[in-house]
């Protein structure tokens, strides 16, 4: 009888512990909720009076985190994992948008530091006013349909003399894309809608160089070349 009371017992425990852990979990979830957001990115040139599009998938994780102690701006975590997208102009080359935010004045090529992942929330008008990061993480898993993407909230673009060799790449702003591919290439329309399909691979079979060193940047460091474009980028802004 006490070997039968005692297996009662932890049985008890254990069930306990199972609805404790349910509870918590809970909690957590309401609390510090996550949020994955997964969209197609697009892009669409005119090329020769005709538009030419490239889309990829991608996906944003947010969390709020539970902890108040925490200064405002680290109380939301974000991470974008993905890779850039790719316009295939033909005859003339591609145009890589890459997973990196564009600035304007910041530096001399406009890279920001980070701020990538705050496509979504640029492009579907998203602000954090309320002091309650749960609830504006929670505002994401609502996402549905499309939102546009203003020309001067493009991503930082380039373009290679040769994609199978990372120290080609040269930055290609909007305004300039006619000198990069030809007088009649121009910026139509970008924007990213919703989905649910899977995140986009492949990219490493155009730029096979991400394959063989995938935490490097695109080319040695050089003390001459400091502050310049070609220097600043990464990996990560092509795959990630």
């Amino acid at each position: 009888m006490a070997k039968l009371a005692t297996k009662k017992g932890c049985l008890t425990s254990l069930k306990v512990l199972v609805v404790l852990g349910l509870i918590g979990w809970g909690l957590l979830s309401w609390f510090a909720p996550t949020a994955h957001v997964r969209y197609e990115l697009e892009v669409t040139l005119e090329v020769d009076g005709e538009p030419v599009t490239g889309s990829v998938v991608q996906e944003m994780t947010i969390t709020s985190s539970p902890i108040d102690l925490l200064p405002d701006a680290r109380q939301v975590s974000r991470k974008v994992r993905g890779q850039a997208l790719e316009v295939d102009i033909p005859g003339r080359g591609s145009l890589f948008v890459l997973m990196a935010r564009y600035c304007p004045g910041t530096t001399e090529w406009g890279q920001c530091k980070g701020g990538y992942a705050y496509l979504v929330d640029r492009a579907c008008g998203i602000t954090q006013e309320q002091p309650n990061f749960a609830v504006f993480v929670r505002r994401f898993k609502r996402l549905v349909g499309s939102c546009p993407i203003a020309e001067d909230q493009l991503p930082v673009m380039v373009r290679f003399e040769d994609p199978l060799r990372s120290e080609t790449a040269q930055q290609v702003l909007p305004k300039d894309l006619g000198k990069a591919f030809g007088f009649d290439v121009r910026f139509l329309s970008a924007g990213l809608t919703f989905t649910d399909v899977p995140v986009s691979t492949g990219i490493d079979n155009r730029l096979p160089w991400l394959s063989k060193h995938p935490d490097r940047a695109l080319i040695p460091y050089d003390r001459a070349l400091v502050g310049s474009f070609i220097l600043s980028l990464r990996h990560v802004n092509f795959k990630e």
